[in-house]
């Protein structure tokens, strides 16, 4: 390689580093110091203490139960938002992995993943469909089958409101594709994050509605929300 092409392609990384604003290290490494850590199995929020009675107990959720890898804290935190938005694909592979890993074996028979989908105007500008993405890894590491059972209209993103405004989500963001193929299935929802639970509960009412048999949700975090906001 001579000198002029070898200043060009140092030139285009410095570039690159600069546009994304970071450099992404080794998955393995920017996860090194997490670990995992169980929460509530109907909330997936963290329990305390054994003692501690979670919140939810006096609240109805659309589904069965949620698997977790943890509470939304870094290292976690941190390498979920560089997925979404920095577009780092191997961050997804590594954390379905994981996930995937947890989930094996606690379904029931006839389970098929069926990941939250992205509207397809958001998808085009992050160039990435994190929760696909995410789902594909975690279909690999557990030996569930996949199966992409929704659409989803564009509407504002989640992450850019606040607690209260999540629940304000349409009923109808979100319907069955068609040929699904779901009825009397048992439904593994893959989400990156839970925070209200709104969007999983709209999607948990889709497929309920397409008669599927019961519904597990299964995310890489859990926020932890204050009491007054708490989930559902």
């Amino acid at each position: 390689m001579n000198s002029a092409t070898n200043r060009w392609l140092v030139l285009l990384d410095q570039f690159i580093e600069d546009w994304v604003g970071m450099t992404l290290p080794r998955p393995a490494v920017a996860m090194q110091e997490f670990v995992q850590e169980d929460g509530c199995m109907w909330c997936g929020e963290t329990i305390h203490n054994d003692l501690e009675r979670c919140t939810c107990a006096t609240r109805r959720v659309p589904w069965n139960r949620v698997f977790r890898l943890g509470a939304y804290e870094q290292p976690l935190s941190t390498s979920i938002l560089q997925t979404k938005y920095a577009a780092w694909p191997e961050m997804a592979a590594f954390l379905g992995k994981i996930l995937g890993e947890r989930l094996r074996g606690c379904v029931p028979p006839n389970t098929v993943i069926v990941p939250i989908p992205m509207p397809l105007l958001r998808k085009f500008f992050r160039r990435i469909d994190h929760a696909h993405l995410l789902a594909l890894h975690v279909s690999r590491a557990s030996g569930i089958p996949i199966r992409r059972a929704l659409f989803r209209r564009n509407t504002t993103p989640q992450a850019s409101k606040t607690a209260s405004r999540r629940k304000s989500l349409p009923r109808n963001a979100m319907w069955l594709r068609p040929w699904a193929r779901i009825k009397g299935k048992n439904i593994l929802l893959i989400d990156d994050v839970l925070t209200t639970g709104k969007t999983l509960e709209v999607a948990s009412n889709t497929l309920q509605a397409a008669g599927v048999l019961s519904i597990q949700v299964a995310v890489l975090a859990v926020t932890n929300l204050p009491q007054k906001g708490k989930k559902l």
